[in-house]
């Protein structure tokens, strides 16, 4: 079932270094059966890069809150993936219907003549919310159904006792690979350039000093002020160019220096 888009998702998303490791990632998990953790600071792009691929995969893709940080909470956003509101009281009768709606679906493959166990793909982002009991219920999940299961947040977690960094030892034991996401390469920065139209090898050396300096949030949040600031509400419908990028960089923040972020020359 194909998941409504986010507004915080972008309809279409660049084939960055993030993408393609977080592509890769999925498609282990999937085509081994093993757990992946994909680690990223705040603005590497994981969310939306990971949103895109279980759509693409025919997954679902779903966001740890402080409402499902708890077992409870996390299985029942497990089943919202599937369109599933499931109002059980009780965890033992949610887990029930968790175990019963994500085991592998049997269909039939033409390739192979035969009907086959089609696993179900799955993405838990901002993972490190989660309580460490229910982290390690959902990897129960996953072994028991053969999931594929794709896990992802920052490098921090919430064991606070002794009793939750025994759970965090034997959840980390269960990780099948894990993957540190980076930040915008120049490569990056020049692709994601071309899709706003950046022209000019001025603006794009800018805005690979740019990138490469902050995120990928602030990156996309750059060019999308500098798009409007030479869109056809100006009266210039132009591709984005220098002076809009530095434009749009006056308007975003008046801190001092912050012009040195464009400056190729002061990496």
């Amino acid at each position: 079932m194909r998941q409504k888009r986010p507004a915080n998702i972008p309809a279409r998303i660049v084939e960055t270094d993030t993408v393609k490791i977080a592509r890769m990632a999925s498609k282990f998990s999937l085509d081994m059966g093993f757990p992946v953790h994909l680690i990223g600071r705040p603005g590497t792009g994981k969310s939306s890069a990971l949103w895109h691929i279980a759509q693409d995969m025919g997954g679902g893709y779903c966001e740890v809150s402080a409402q499902s940080r708890s077992t409870k909470g996390m299985f029942q956003m497990l089943l919202g993936t599937l369109g599933i509101a499931d109002d059980h009281k009780y965890i033992s009768d949610l887990s029930d219907d968790v175990y019963r709606c994500f085991m592998p679906i049997n269909r039939y493959c033409s390739e192979a003549g035969c009907f086959v166990d089609v696993p179900h793909f799955l993405v838990v982002d901002e993972v490190q919310t989660l309580e460490a009991t229910a982290l390690r219920e959902l990897l129960r999940v996953q072994e028991k159904c053969s999931l594929g299961l794709v896990i992802a947040g920052n490098a921090e977690r919430l064991a606070t006792t002794r009793r939750d960094a025994a759970t965090w030892a034997q959840i980390e034991s269960r990780i099948g690979m894990q993957r540190h996401l980076p930040g915008p390469s120049i490569c990056d920065c020049e692709l994601i350039g071309a899709a706003f139209n950046v022209e000019g090898k001025d603006a794009y050396a800018a805005l690979s000093a740019y990138g490469t300096r902050t995120n990928f949030r602030d990156l996309v949040q750059l060019l999308e002020t500098a798009r409007r600031m030479s869109g056809p509400e100006t009266g210039h419908a132009v591709g984005i160019r220098l002076i809009h990028l530095q434009n749009a960089l006056s308007t975003l923040t008046a801190r001092t220096g912050a012009m040195k972020l464009l400056n190729p020359e002061d990496a």
